[in-house]
C-alpha cells in the first residue's frame, strides 16, 4: 500500500545530481525549469504511489477535482462536468466533458473511463484498493459513465484522488504496464511526456489540443531536473537557473522569502508527522508509560526549531484541515506530568528504556531532542536510525520492532479513513499499523464511518470523531506536527496559489504564467 509515506519530504538522498543550466534559462523559449529532488521511477498511473504524481498530475487528469479547504465548493468539475449518487450511495452517474482528446488524438469518452478504471482495478498495484468495493463500470453513452459499488461509497472523493484515479488513454492501457513504465504516457492533461533521462531530467511538452486551451504567458515546455543536493536546488532558485524548486531545506526558507526575486508560498497540508508507539512491546504496552512519553515530547521546540515554523502542534490525530478531524485533548510538554505517569505505570525504573527507529532528516533531529528531554526524568532512549525499507521490515515484526517508529502520513484521497484504517485498524498481517494497536470499539467505529461516507457525511464525521477520541486516550502515537505545504518559485512566476491544495502533491504547471 503506502510505502510512499516516509519516502518523501526531502528525507531521502538520490545518487545522481543534475547538471545546471545557464543563468535564467527558465525564461528561454517560454520554458520553465524545475529543480526537484525526486527521481521518478513509476510511470504507470495505475501503480504509481509516491512522488511520481508531481509529474503525472500534469499529464493525466481525474474525473473530479477536490478544492482546497475554504473554497466556496468542495469539488470542481474535471473530466466530468457533473455527478450524482443514488439515494443509497451505491450507484454514481458521471456526465463527461465534451470535446476532450487524449494526447494521441483519440476521443475521451465513457468507454475510455471504463477501460481505465477496469485496468487500475485488475492491475492490483499502488492504490488500486480504493476501487475494491466497485462491482461494475458501465458506459451508458459516450458522455455518461455509471459506477456501481457493493456498498455506499464516496465515489466523488475517490474519483478526485491523486492515486489510482487518473484516466489513462485506451491505447496506453492496451500497450500495458511495461510500456508505460518504459516510460510512455497518454493522458488528457495540458502536458505530454517528452524526453526522459532517468535520474537526470523529465521534459513536459505543451499539448496543443488541450481542452482547457492556452493563454499568453503559460509555459510551453517544463524541464524537471533531478537535483539530489539540497544546496544546489537552493542555489538554482536563488540565481534564476530554476523557476521552481522542490524540497528546499526548512532552515533556508525564511532567508529565501526575504529575497525580492523569490516567493515562498505556504498553506496547511494534510500531512502529519508522528512517532508510533508499540502497544504490545514492553514497556510501551503499558498505557500510562505511553502517555508519559507523549508528555516528554517538546512539541513547541520541534515546530519552532526543527520545522522552523513550517508546522503546527496538532489538535488531534488528523490534520485540522481534513474533513472529519476531531479536536481532542492532547498531551503537552510537561516533565512533571511525565514523571507522575511513569511512577503510576508501575514499570520499574530500571526498565524505563525505549528504542526509537527513524530515517534521516527531520525525524533524526526530533529523535535526538526527545532523547535529551527523556533523560531528564530518567528514561533511556536508544536511537536506531536506518533506511526506510530496513526499519519498516523490522517494525512490522514484534520480535524486531522498536518501541517507537517514525512515520509521516498523507491520504490517498480526501478521507479520514486513510489515516485511521491504515495506521490503527487491527491487522492480522502488519503493514502500516506499526504501533500494533488493536481496539475492537475503534475498529467498529471507523468501519461504520467509512460505510457512511458515500451516503451521510455528517454521521460519518460523528463516528470518525468518536474514533479519534478513543485513539487519543489509548495513546498509540505521538502526533507531533501538522506540516505545511510549501512552494518556492521566482517571484515573476504567477499562479502558484492555485497549487496550494492539500489534496494534491503536484504543482500544476498549466496554472503558472509569467
Amino acid at each position: 500500500m503506502k510505502l510512499k509515506r516516509t519516502l518523501m519530504a526531502g528525507l531521502m538522498a538520490l545518487s545522481v545530481a543534475a547538471p545546471l543550466t545557464s543563468g535564467l534559462a527558465y525564461a528561454a523559449n517560454n520554458t520553465l525549469v524545475v529543480a526537484d529532488r525526486a527521481s521518478f521511477k513509476d510511470w504507470d498511473p495505475a501503480s504509481a504511489f509516491s512522488e511520481e504524481v508531481r509529474v503525472l498530475g500534469n499529464i493525466y487528469e481525474t474525473l473530479v477535482v477536490y478544492n482546497a479547504p475554504g473554497s466556496a465548493e468542495e469539488f470542481s468539475p474535471g473530466l466530468a462536468t457533473s455527478w450524482e449518487s443514488s439515494d443509497n450511495g451505491k450507484t454514481w452517474t458521471f456526465k463527461l466533458r465534451h470535446g476532450v482528446k487524449f494526447h494521441d488524438g483519440s476521443a475521451f469518452n465513457a468507454a475510455a473511463v471504463k477501460k481505465s478504471i477496469d485496468y487500475v482495478k485488475e492491475l492490483k498495484q499502488g492504490a488500486a484498493f480504493v476501487w475494491n468495493g466497485l462491482d461494475a463500470v458501465e458506459a451508458l453513452a459516450d458522455d455518461t459513465v455509471v459506477l456501481k459499488f457493493k456498498s455506499p461509497t464516496p465515489a466523488n472523493l475517490i474519483a478526485a484522488g491523486q492515486y489510482a484515479a487518473y484516466i489513462i488513454a485506451p491505447a496506453a492501457v492496451e500497450k500495458g504496464h511495461d510500456w508505460m513504465m518504459a516510460p510512455n504516457a497518454i493522458g488528457t492533461g495540458p502536458y505530454k511526456l517528452g524526453q526522459v533521462e532517468q535520474g537526470q531530467q523529465v521534459v513536459l511538452e505543451r499539448f496543443d489540443g488541450y481542452w482547457g486551451g492556452w493563454k499568453e504567458g503559460q509555459f510551453d515546455r517544463v524541464i524537471v531536473k533531478v537535483v539530489s543536493e539540497a544546496a544546489t536546488r537552493t542555489q538554482m532558485i536563488k540565481n534564476g537557473e530554476a523557476g521552481v524548486a522542490w524540497d528546499i531545506p526548512l532552515d533556508q526558507l525564511k532567508v529565501l522569502g526575504e529575497n525580492p526575486s523569490i516567493k515562498v508560498s505556504t498553506a496547511p497540508s494534510w500531512k502529519n508527522f508522528q512517532f508510533l508507539i508499540n502497544t504490545q512491546k514492553y514497556p510501551t504496552n503499558n498505557l500510562a508509560f505511553r502517555q508519559a512519553l507523549q508528555y516528554l515530547w517538546d512539541y513547541e521546540s520541534v515546530t519552532k526549531d526543527i520545522l522552523h515554523g513550517y508546522g503546527s502542534v496538532p489538535k488531534g490525530p488528523l490534520p485540522t484541515s481534513i474533513w472529519g478531524h476531531a479536536s481532542v485533548p492532547m498531551a503537552s510538554y510537561d516533565l512533571d506530568k511525565a514523571r507522575q505517569l511513569l511512577e503510576a505505570s508501575g514499570v520499574p525504573k530500571q526498565d524505563w528504556k525505549v528504542s526509537m527507529q527513524y530515517i534521516s532528516g527531520i525525524y533524526a533531529n526530533a529523535a535526538e531532542l526527545f532523547q535529551a528531554t527523556a533523560s531528564q526524568v530518567g528514561v533511556e532512549v536508544e536511537l536506531l536510525p536506518g533506511e526506510w525499507g530496513v526499519i519498516w521490515d523490522k517494525a512490522k515484526k514484534l520480535d524486531t520492532a522498536p518501541n517507537m517508529q517514525s512515520m509521516a502520513w498523507w491520504p490517498t484521497y480526501p478521507t479520514p479513513s486513510d489515516w485511521l484504517f491504515s495506521e490503527f485498524h487491527t491487522e492480522k498481517t502488519t503493514l502500516f499499523n506499526l504501533s500494533h494497536y488493536s481496539n475492537p470499539n475503534f475498529d467498529q467505529l471507523i468501519e461504520e464511518a467509512a460505510a457512511l461516507e458515500g451516503s451521510d457525511r455528517a454521521k460519518s464525521t460523528e463516528k470518525y470523531v468518536q474514533a479519534q477520541q478513543i485513539l487519543a486516550k489509548d495513546a498509540p502515537a505521538i502526533w507531533y506536527a501538522d506540516v505545511q505545504q510549501i512552494r518556492v518559485s521566482r517571484k515573476d512566476i504567477k499562479g502558484m496559489e492555485k497549487s496550494l491544495n492539500p489534496a494534491y502533491e503536484a504543482i500544476l504547471y498549466y496554472n503558472l504564467n509569467r
